[in-house]
């Protein structure tokens, strides 16, 4: 794989950063370039790290050595290297070592002073992290392109439109970016390739940023092999920015314990897959269920205008298939502060749905 030196192109009040990226070691269809699109006013500089980073995980899985026709940070480059390590050693089978080869490494300057910033997508995790991180942020980054296409402009429209009114109430500056990355990364899993790729937007604002906060998913200890880590996150710092995994030490619940005391989020907590809805949940799909019963758990579901039924469906929650790990991982973990707070219906109603599931692939697997 070759990375060529990105060129930035101003198109109107913003910036297109593109890299032409030729693949050679797979045979899926990705386009010719990889771009980033921010605000003209945010600055975003024009190294190739950013380009290197989120491209790493696809060219692991093709085999593929990175030749970077530009320089490349010395602590990047040697962050890539550990980073690779780790995942090689959770997926052997999927994600195999390489060569990351490029014109010259750089030692950047660390910068003093300059801000903090997080990544924002308005979901329970980044809404903990921005809330608890309210009186030292100075940026806020939401990318479109990410978990919605960037593509579906009126449903991200509204988003920006909210975010942004919000983050400028907190005197906190509000970047809004696009990106094509999951054309290239889609065949990774975002599961894995969304850690790299959010540092990578990250990276795009070293010379303003000295420390950007990745949102954790999970508690420690209930950490699967997934894509933003805190074993993995830190080891793509730069000379000048420190890459940090926040909100680990708290399950969801206490998250949206913290996240239920704001208003602001009455009317802006989006976790749906659904994606072309704007600021609104479907209040049907797994996940939604999930976070209505943390919030219901702490008293608060009432109060979220971006659901349309304020109250638990607990058929709804008997139904819940738990098709992944993290899936049962969170129901547990549901289960245990719910019992906590004597919410037995709730607890009911999850193990039942958790011992469906259980019989339903013992008795398969019996037939089978």
């Amino acid at each position: 794989m070759i990375i060529h030196p990105p060129r930035t192109v101003p198109i109107r009040d913003e910036i297109l950063i593109s890299s032409r990226i030729e693949v050679r070691a797979t045979t899926r269809k990705v386009p010719d370039n990889l771009w980033f699109r921010f605000p003209s006013s945010s600055q975003p500089s024009d190294d190739a790290d950013p380009f290197v980073v989120a491209l790493l995980l696809f060219a692991m899985q093709s085999g593929e050595d990175i030749e970077v026709r530009s320089s490349l940070s010395r602590k990047i480059y040697e962050g890539l290297q550990q980073y690779q390590r780790v995942f090689h050693s959770w997926f052997p089978d999927r994600f195999q070592l390489i060569e990351i080869h490029c014109s010259q490494l750089r030692d950047d300057v660390p910068l003093v002073g300059t801000g903090k910033g997080a990544a924002f997508s308005g979901g329970v995790d980044s809404f903990y992290t921005f809330l608890s991180l309210r009186k030292e942020l100075t940026h806020t980054i939401f990318m479109a392109g990410f978990d919605m296409p960037a593509n579906l402009v009126e449903s991200i429209g509204e988003l920006i439109g909210s975010f942004s009114t919000m983050m400028q109430e907190s005197g906190i500056e509000f970047i809004a970016g696009s990106t094509n990355i999951r054309m290239f990364v889609n065949a990774v899993d975002w599961t894995n390739a969304h850690g790299p790729a959010l540092i990578a937007t990250a990276l795009f604002f070293k010379h303003r940023l000295s420390d950007f906060y990745i949102p954790s998913s999970y508690k420690e200890g209930a950490y699967p092999n997934w894509g933003t880590h805190p074993d993995l996150d830190p080891l793509l710092s730069s000379e000048s920015m420190n890459i940090v995994h926040h909100g680990s030490h708290v399950n969801r619940v206490q998250k949206l314990k913290l996240v239920a005391q704001a208003p602001m989020s009455y009317d802006r907590l989006r976790v749906c897959w659904i994606q072309d809805i704007g600021l609104r949940n479907c209040g049907r799909c797994e996940k939604c269920v999930r976070t209505q019963i943390a919030l219901d758990i702490v008293g608060a579901l009432s109060k979220y205008k971006t659901f349309d039924k304020r109250t638990l469906d607990h058929s709804q929650i008997r139904q819940l298939r738990h098709r992944t790990h993290q899936s049962r991982v969170f129901a547990r973990e549901l289960m245990r502060e719910a019992i906590q707070r004597g919410k037995l219906l709730v607890w009911g109603s999850l193990g039942f749905s958790l011992l469906r599931r259980e019989v339903f692939y013992r008795t398969r697997a019996t037939v089978k």
